[in-house]
């Protein structure tokens, strides 16, 4: 009965929360808005968090939805799709370190700015994950809370401004994506590949692991041929509210309220970079046989769920932008502690370790 207890108090503003952003899904969808279903559980739940309502998402619940986000992408990689990656990875490396460049340029104007450390301005602005950046800049001194902060405006950011940039201007992109839905039996085999990989991915802790792990488990069986479909539109809308949960649970009054000097210096920073990127994007797009809507999205700082849940919103190609993004993703996890290292000196900061 305690255990019982304690885990209600634990999931208790979870459970407050889900059907509110349910609605608020439902309602954003409804508006014909891309990322509808996540971006209305996403403000919904923003507003709950920031008011004081602690939302803490099971994870029961918000991995097997990353996986199934994951297994979505999974089904559009064809050997083609396959073959195309392959053969642009090497600007997708390029893509990858162009964001670590950028937030290493407006590190030092950021962190005068916003009278914090330059090693936290640095792990705060870089284009990885909100969990490895924290625990790799924590031993170079940086702040784990204005980390944390930043990465939540940072994602907020892109996925408040690129769906609807995007859909204003271009529309939706076209059949690119694979439209048949799965039938039951074959969503029975596909989830547990998809679920499978994922746990996999954490167990070797790859960078978005339920999410990438999945993507790659159910990719590799579909480039056999033996899957071939569409995720059911319902499982789908469940996974974003979900994930758009977890964003919007980021946002809490008393971390935000604790460093405004902070979020006041790195929000224009990071519109800067997301601006530059989108530029970078469209660029690419005179290069790259794709179209710019998907090299925008290829080439941004968003969270690799976000942006693929933006790919299919637009019917744009899932399995490209899925590659950028998850080949940004490895680079700078793995990257950022080495480079901080290399640069540190420039801007006359040290981990705590060497002081």
């Amino acid at each position: 009965m305690v255990v019982d207890l304690a885990t209600f108090a634990k999931f208790r503003g979870f459970a407050i929360a889900l059907i509110p952003a349910a609605i608020g899904g439902a309602f954003w969808h409804w508006l014909g808005l891309p990322l509808g279903w996540l971006m209305g559980a996403a403000i919904v739940t923003g507003i709950c968090s920031f008011n004081g309502l602690k939302v803490e998402l099971p994870k029961l619940l918000y991995l097997p939805s990353l996986a199934i986000i994951g297994a979505g992408v999974g089904l559009t990689i064809t050997p083609s799709v396959a073959a195309e990656i392959a053969r642009w990875f090497p600007f997708m490396a390029i893509m990858g370190f162009s964001g670590v460049l950028l937030a290493a340029l407006v590190t030092p104007i950021v962190a005068r700015r916003g009278g914090m450390k330059p090693s936290t301005a640095f792990f705060a602005l870089m284009p990885g994950g909100v969990i490895e950046m924290a625990n790799i800049g924590e031993p170079h001194g940086a702040d784990r809370t204005t980390i944390a902060a930043l990465h939540a405006i940072r994602v907020a950011l892109v996925v408040g401004l690129l769906p609807l940039g995007l859909y204003t201007f271009f529309g939706s992109g076209g059949a690119v994506n694979i439209e048949e839905t799965l039938t039951w039996i074959e969503l029975a085999e596909v989830l547990p590949v998809a679920l499978l990989g994922g746990w996999i991915g954490a167990k070797v802790k790859m960078p978005a692991s339920w999410l990438l792990g999945s993507l790659l488990a159910v990719g590799l069986v579909t480039m056999t041929g033996f899957f071939g479909g569409r995720i059911h539109d319902p499982l789908m809308a469940i996974a974003q509210v979900i994930v758009g949960m977890s964003l919007g649970a980021k946002f809490l009054r008393e971390r935000l309220a604790s460093i405004p000097r902070a979020i006041a210096a790195g929000t224009p920073a990071l519109v800067s970079i997301i601006a530059v990127m989108a530029a970078l994007g469209i660029a690419a797009s005179f290069v790259l046989p794709f179209d710019i809507p998907t090299m925008v999205l290829a080439f941004s700082i968003g969270g690799l769920a976000e942006m693929v849940l933006t790919a299919r919103a637009l019917e744009l190609n899932m399995a490209i932008v899925a590659a950028f993004q998850a080949i940004r993703a490895i680079l700078v996890n793995a990257s950022a502690g080495v480079i901080w290292n290399k640069i540190a000196p420039l801007y006359g900061d040290a981990s705590e370790e060497e002081k």
